[in-house]
């Protein structure tokens, strides 16, 4: 899928996503990330889609760095960025990044199964869907599937009768 396409419709996404349930931008944060807030995002995306023996993780495929290109013409969804990534980092000890592996699960899994109506699950829902959108639209992340185009628009080759 090209690069313009993928974003038109991740941005789609995220209006919808939006429109729907009136989330409302509020006051907003400050425009320019921090390193903090970079940091912590990569992880939680990293823990979505980690690097395995076949392809690399949300980050080596640059998917942070797209989204956060995407949340640079949507003010609501840096918003949402920066609210979770807040939430994230509001466990007392260190910042998300640098908590072990079980510990960022936990917290990711907690979040899974969290008020629909709440930051955490929003911030979990959306930017789970937009990273996963980001990350198999790219060929580097079909290594070892059985697939060699993204499904749309041309759509597989038809295995069945």
């Amino acid at each position: 899928m090209p690069a313009s396409q993928a974003r038109r419709r991740l941005l789609k996404i995220i209006g919808v996503f939006f429109i729907r349930y009136a989330f409302d931008a509020g006051p907003a944060l400050a425009s320019a990330t921090t390193g903090l807030e970079r940091s912590t995002f990569a992880a939680f995306l990293d823990m979505l889609l980690p690097r395995d023996e076949f392809s690399g993780s949300a980050t080596d495929l640059h998917v942070d760095e797209k989204l956060w290109e995407v949340s640079r013409s949507d003010p609501r969804f840096r918003r949402l960025i920066g609210l979770g990534c807040q939430w994230l980092n509001m466990t007392g000890g260190p910042p998300f990044a640098a908590l072990s592996g079980e510990q960022q699960y936990a917290l990711v899994d907690w979040m899974a199964h969290s008020d629909f109506d709440q930051v955490p699950r929003r911030f979990y829902e959306l930017v789970r869907e937009a990273a996963i959108e980001m990350y198999y639209s790219q060929p580097e992340a079909w290594h070892g599937l059985s697939i060699q185009n993204p499904p749309q628009p041309l759509g597989y080759k038809p295995p069945w009768p």
